[in-house]
């Protein structure tokens, strides 16, 4: 009986180690901000996964802007009521835990786009990672791309990032319907 008792305790000893640990590893995200408010990226909706908390999922707006009657989502089409060019940026602060620093980060988005035999719609993203610009990709109707910053070198443990969209339409469509960005973490020596 004393075996079986000794064997929960040290399990939850480890659970309760492994859970600590777990939490040591989170960054955080702070001033989240965007350059157009109502539109587009939405930094009130803006948030941590909440199954993997180093991965901020990006908001975006949706519905119709009333005074305008255009969509208030990130889109750029030649339809009636949506915008033939949509731009905006995102800046927001990822921040280490005390004794870890940020190696990567990663930034995905996925959309949909149209074009036809004539269409014509393009975009193009870019970003600045702890003061380094870079472009994230050039698209026409697919705006699906991921790219990584290696900042692992750097030891850093706050890193500010900005994320720059920005689509065009003149015929057909495209738009960016999901975005997030991942902080990957080390331990300091």
């Amino acid at each position: 009986m004393r075996s079986r008792h000794w064997g929960i305790f040290v399990a939850a000893i480890v659970t309760l180690f492994c859970a600590s640990e777990a939490r040591a590893q989170v960054a955080t995200f702070t001033t989240i901000r965007d350059a157009v408010p109502g539109k587009f990226f939405d930094a009130t909706t803006t948030r941590p996964d909440p199954a993997n908390r180093n991965k901020l999922l990006i908001g975006f707006n949706t519905g119709i802007n009333t005074t305008t009657f255009l969509a208030n989502d990130f889109r750029a089409s030649a339809l009636s009521f949506s915008n033939r060019i949509a731009m905006d940026a995102i800046n927001f602060v990822a921040k280490a835990p005390a004794g870890f620093y940020i190696t990567r980060i990663t930034y995905t988005e996925r959309g949909t786009g149209f074009t036809g035999r004539t269409a014509i719609s393009a975009g193009a993203a870019t970003w600045i990672v702890a003061g380094h610009p870079g472009s994230l990709g050039v698209f026409t109707n697919n705006p699906n791309l991921s790219r990584s910053a290696d900042l692992s070198a750097s030891r850093l443990t706050t890193v500010p990032v900005s994320i720059t969209l920005s689509l065009f339409a003149s015929t057909g469509s495209v738009s960016v319907t999901s975005a997030d960005v991942v902080v990957t973490l080390a331990r300091l020596p």
